[in-house]
């Protein structure tokens, strides 16, 4: 199967099947610094569990300054039961003492009135944002037409045979660009991520091939396939053999 055939079952898949229970955007956090927070949470959990969570962090503090000179083990309360919740508190309160160094507040609206490159620039600057985060404060405070791509995405992408392993990510989201409508954009990103969390994590031994939706297009799974049945036949020959 072609790369653009199997990205396109997998489209299918994801506007149908998966679009049914795929986030509300309108939840999304409005202003820029809120929706770094909650896409940083986003790549650790489920979007409702991160929902939750932003939530919880904003209900629990007065605003973003008190979060700021809170301590660590303060805001990691709030992320009780999340096993990666000391990296996740680090990280927001990195990321709020830097906003307070660079610009004597913690805020980022001024950033609207930027354009792409400087708003990327900035970001870029900030220990801990993903390139697939600046992308998606981009596409929705910017309206900027461009498909979130992290890096966990990218390897399921590969595994799956969509993407190749030679190409940039650049490259990579252009090509996704091209046959990822405007509308299923959205819900491709966020389907991935909790795909490449829950279903096809890094390591190769801990992929659940027999659970995977979009199995029947993937390139892995039917490696893994002919492994399996290649291991049989040898076990079987070696029996018959004795």
């Amino acid at each position: 199967m072609k790369s653009d055939d199997r990205l396109k079952a997998i489209n299918h898949y994801v506007s149908t099947s998966y679009r049914r229970r795929a986030p509300t955007f309108r939840e999304y956090p409005k202003e820029i610094l809120d929706l770094i927070v909650f896409h940083k949470f986003h790549f650790f959990m489920s979007h409702q569990d991160a929902i939750q969570a932003y939530r919880r962090l904003k209900t629990a503090f007065v605003d973003w300054n008190e979060v700021r000179i809170s301590a660590v083990i303060e805001i990691q309360e709030i992320f009780e039961g999340v096993p990666d919740s000391l990296e996740l508190a680090i990280f927001i309160k990195d990321f709020l003492e830097h906003l307070h160094r660079k610009n004597q507040a913690v805020n980022l609206e001024f950033l609207v009135d930027k354009g792409l490159g400087d708003i990327r620039r900035y970001l870029k600057e900030i220990k801990g944002i993903e390139p697939a985060t600046i992308d998606l404060v981009l596409r929705l405070r910017k309206e900027h037409p461009v498909l979130p791509l992290s890096a966990s995405m990218e390897r399921t992408l590969l595994r799956l045979g969509v993407v190749r392993p030679g190409d940039n990510r650049d490259q990579k989201e252009k090509y996704l660009h091209g046959l990822v409508s405007e509308e299923q954009a959205l819900p491709f990103h966020h389907f991935f991520l909790q795909h490449s969390r829950e279903i096809c994590p890094p390591d190769d031994e801990k992929v659940q091939c027999s659970s995977c939706a979009i199995r029947n297009p993937c390139n892995f799974y039917h490696r893994r396939q002919r492994r399996s049945a290649n291991g049989s036949s040898n076990g079987s020959t070696g029996r018959n053999g004795k």
